[in-house]
């Protein structure tokens, strides 16, 4: 026959168990909710998204309030560029400065040569508090049909 403390023990066992799953019950419950709260987050959200050349232009296109931007240097820009795009050259020493200027309510389709400026650019404009941004996968050297 048990002893008063063995059950007592037991008892407690048994209640930390229980607390335990419930504990982990809540943390996978909190886990689940914050996995759908970002699944159905998009560029409105602040995010950054890579899109395709055609998905990109199309929603450039049918984007009120965008801007299209070319972060190539200006000599690139001159060779060829996205119709309706500004050039604000990455490498350039007003490259901070003109981001600082940027219209926040704005949504920015940011493109380069290949990818590897745009990408650098869109974190700075994010840093910078720009929210909507839209990035070229693999730059105009991906997208050559895009460039006049």
């Amino acid at each position: 026959m048990p002893s008063h403390h063995q059950v007592n023990m037991s008892e407690t066992k048994n209640s930390l168990r229980g607390k335990t799953f419930a504990g982990f019950g809540a943390v996978a419950l909190v886990a689940a909710l914050l996995f759908l709260v970002s699944s159905f987050s998009g560029p409105s959200s602040g995010y950054n998204t890579t899109l395709g050349s055609q998905e990109f232009i199309s929603r450039y296109r049918a984007t009120p309030n965008a801007e299209l931007v070319d972060v190539r240097t200006p000599a690139e820009f001159d060779s060829g560029h996205i119709a309706g795009a500004v050039d604000i050259d990455f490498e350039g020493p007003g490259f901070e400065a003109a981001v600082k200027a940027l219209d926040r309510s704005k949504t920015y389709f940011v493109y380069c040569h290949s990818g590897n400026r745009s990408g650098k650019a869109t974190a700075v404009m994010r840093q910078e508090g720009i929210a909507h941004i839209y990035q070229l996968q693999g730059g105009v050297a991906s997208a050559s049909a895009l460039v006049r």
